[in-house]
């Protein structure tokens, strides 16, 4: 017998990771958290470009709101419980006003108008849809779920104004101009810019936000609304020149193509200012300011009066107000500064601007952080109304108190074990 062996041990063939880190396994995401991302951003979508509401009264859709509102509120709870919700402290931020706003109007009921009645339902609708968005956002992928609501709402709102121009529906309130879901041509400008913020935020790719800023542009032109272009122009243009230096050949073909397309669009615009009187005069005045950018045509008077009416409102009870759900009723303001003022006096004023200015220091303190986001909201102060009853006004508010204040904390009645304190 041989002193050796007659096979040997074959050495393993060299991996061909030898040297590196093995990938990562892949971890399938959870379906909890996909159908909040899915479900629950659509719904918030929904609720933001005010779909239902606008279906409905536009008889689209047999659906009422406040029953889509209560359908929206027990999916949302359900499914951001299965995934998971964690205790947000810049959820409390966002609720102080609105729950003071409510307690005025349903308990204390200080406003004498003739929507006394119906006016502490409308606040508690407002209060649900608040819930709601603070819920879905205390989730781990409340962001992405905001993220894709902000898409959805920006297609939808300018897509429901294009089938209003096609003469498919009507639900514009205000004749010549398109307003889409929202009834009010005044609101989709608005709505946009700040769904806009969002995407800002939250959307990396630089592509894709050009082309949600393209689909704004055709949904604020459509609108004739002066003061949303003057706002979307302001953000779009420093955002593009942030970006330009490390996107500017596909800047450069951008351009190439919406500078045609832009004269195309107010072609069009301007060929249906043309039909009519009295409607089309005014869109007609509107459009040319807008073109030529004239800022002195860009002011209204009628808005003007409308202000100082109001501020005569104030000097009647600078202290506490006339109570929530006067300022569009019984008076117009357009400025959300003296409209809180009128409502609930000082301290409703001091809520706002105190909400706002904790927002704005934040965001300073972090390196900008939601900074286009902020721009949308506060840019609209002195000339909005009603923003702050909105779905799209608290959505856009809430993702920027929760981007700028991301901790959030679990609740639990146990200790930590060993392994999880270490």
């Amino acid at each position: 017998m041989s002193p050796y062996p007659t096979s040997y041990p074959v050495a393993p063939a060299p991996s061909a990771y030898a040297g590196r880190a093995l990938p990562a396994p892949v971890v399938k995401e959870p379906l909890s958290h996909r159908l909040v991302i899915w479900v629950c951003g659509t719904i918030l979508g929904l609720l933001a470009a005010d779909v239902i509401i606008g279906s409905y009264n536009a008889g689209i859709s047999p659906l009422k709101p406040s029953w889509f509102t209560v359908l929206a509120f027990s999916s949302c709870m359900g499914l951001s419980l299965l995934a998971g919700i964690r205790l947000a402290p810049a959820a409390l931020l966002v609720l102080l006003l609105p729950s003071v706003r409510l307690f005025d109007a349903a308990f204390l009921s200080r406003a004498v108008t003739s929507l006394q009645g119906q006016m502490g339902m409308d606040h508690a609708r407002v209060m649900l849809v608040i819930v709601v968005t603070l819920v879905v956002l205390s989730t781990p992928v409340g962001l992405r779920a905001v993220r894709w609501a902000a898409i959805l709402a920006i297609f939808m709102t300018t897509g429901s104004e294009l089938a209003e121009m096609l003469g498919m529906v009507k639900f514009t309130s205000i004749e010549g101009r398109f307003a889409g879901f929202n009834s009010h041509p005044n609101f989709p400008p608005v709505l946009l810019c700040e769904m806009l913020g969002i995407t800002f935020a939250l959307v990396r790719s630089f592509r894709l936000n050009c082309l949600l800023i393209a689909v704004s542009f055709v949904g604020v032109a459509l609108t004739y609304g002066r003061s949303g272009f003057v706002v979307l122009i302001l953000m779009v243009g420093v955002y593009v020149l942030v970006n330009a230096r490390r996107n500017l050949p596909f800047l450069l073909l951008m351009a190439a193509l919406a500078i045609p397309a832009a004269g195309i669009g107010f072609a069009v615009l301007q060929s249906r200012t043309e039909q009519g009187i009295l409607k089309d005069k005014n869109t007609a005045d509107r459009l040319q300011a807008i073109y030529e950018l004239d800022f002195e045509k860009l002011k209204s008077p009628e808005r003007a009066k409308d202000l100082a009416d109001a501020w005569e409102g104030v000097m009647k009870a600078p202290l506490l107000g006339h109570g929530t759900g006067v300022s569009g009723v019984l008076w117009a303001p357009h400025n959300e500064y003296v409209s809180l003022w009128l409502e609930l006096g000082i301290p409703g004023l001091l809520l706002f601007v105190g909400t706002l200015g904790s927002l704005v220091v934040r965001s300073i303190m972090t390196g900008g952080k939601a900074g286009y986001l902020l721009f949308a909201i506060i840019a609209y102060t002195p000339a909005g109304q009603g923003r702050i009853e909105m779905p799209h006004y608290y959505l856009a508010l809430s993702t920027a108190a929760f981007i700028l204040w991301p901790k959030m904390y679990r609740l639990t009645l146990r200790s930590p074990t060993q392994t999880e304190a270490a």
